[in-house]
């Protein structure tokens, strides 16, 4: 009855860019129950390439005619690997996704951790509903479930960014601008700089992002939505500069890439949040300029990501 409850729960949650809640979408893969697993289940991606792992391998190279595919949440299902789980971050890495999307908020005493929701919604914990992350320790916050999951827990930044090193990119998506400061002290202190990155808003990103300390090694990738003509305001900023631009979908974009990004050293990326995609769909995006594809379907958004790197003669595609 609860799973049934869950699912529903999920369905009507609104999925609005970084701070979008998850959709109800099954991956066509079963999500391993651990987060260990073996590379050599992967395919040549991960024996070949470091593009996976590292930030200074094509992502940040807007001459690289790779196209790379994102899990938002890991490759996740309503019933047996909870958005944001270890389940769903291990099946993203399984399906061959180069990235995750992962939400990061800041508990009582300070530690970062994932969490879409503060309160806590049902569909995300039943025993910690209602609870708000900031007035909890991190202790508190890792002891909640993450529904309908009876073992799986909300976990600490510092373990699954231990798990990813060496795996797949990071996408970050701070949920209180407050904690900006704070996100970018931890990913120097854990050394992940070269694996995981920021996302930003256009507003943030111009007031905040150039009085921050510690922004020197930090990616930001900076969400435009819809609005074009910020471009410019964003790409005049020398430091910290802006490695990757996202732009909503179905926004108009013409030549925008050709002309304007990649000769400014800056790649495109666009997360399209429908609950179903289809892979055809998702081909359209890289087909239209984008160079990085995030979506609720890890295998699909591969699929997706190998078909135009394979028509494109990259290898492995």
């Amino acid at each position: 009855m609860f799973r049934a409850l869950y699912v529903k729960l999920v369905a009507l949650a609104p999925l609005v860019g970084c701070g979008s809640s998850p959709s109800n979408h099954s991956p066509s893969v079963d999500a391993p129950t651990s987060m260990m697993v073996d590379s050599a289940t992967i395919g040549t991606d991960a024996a070949t390439g470091d593009y996976r792992s590292s930030l200074s391998t094509c992502w940040s190279d807007a001459s690289c005619p790779r196209v790379m595919a994102v899990a938002h949440g890991g490759s996740w299902s309503p019933t047996s690997a909870p958005y944001l789980s270890n389940a769903a971050i291990a099946a993203a890495y399984a399906a061959g996704d180069e990235g995750v999307k992962i939400d990061v908020r800041f508990t009582k005493d300070g530690v970062p951790v994932l969490a879409h929701s503060s309160p806590i919604e049902l569909f995300e914990s039943v025993d910690c509903y209602n609870k708000k992350i900031e007035d909890m320790t991190a202790a508190q916050v890792t002891g909640c479930h993450r529904a309908p999951s009876t073992t799986e827990t909300f976990q600490r930044l510092d373990d699954v960014l231990g798990y990813l090193r060496g795996k797949m990119v990071a996408q970050l998506c701070v949920k209180r601008a407050a904690d900006f400061a704070a996100t970018i002290t931890a990913l120097h202190a854990l050394q992940a700089e070269d694996f995981a990155f920021i996302e930003i808003d256009t507003a943030d990103f111009l007031a905040m992002a150039p009085t921050l300390p510690g922004t020197a090694g930090i990616h930001f990738m900076v969400n435009v939505a819809s609005n074009l003509t910020a471009i410019d305001g964003v790409l005049a900023v020398a430091s910290p500069k802006a490695f990757m631009i996202e732009i909503d979908p179905g926004v108009a974009i013409g030549d925008l890439v050709a002309a304007k990004l990649h000769p400014a050293g800056v790649r495109a990326f666009l997360y399209d949040d429908a609950a179903s995609p289809t892979v055809a769909q998702l081909e359209a995006h890289y087909e239209a300029g984008f160079d990085v594809v995030s979506s609720q379907s890890g295998p699909k958004g591969v699929e997706a990501r190998q078909a135009i790197n394979q028509a494109r003669g990259v290898t492995p595609p």
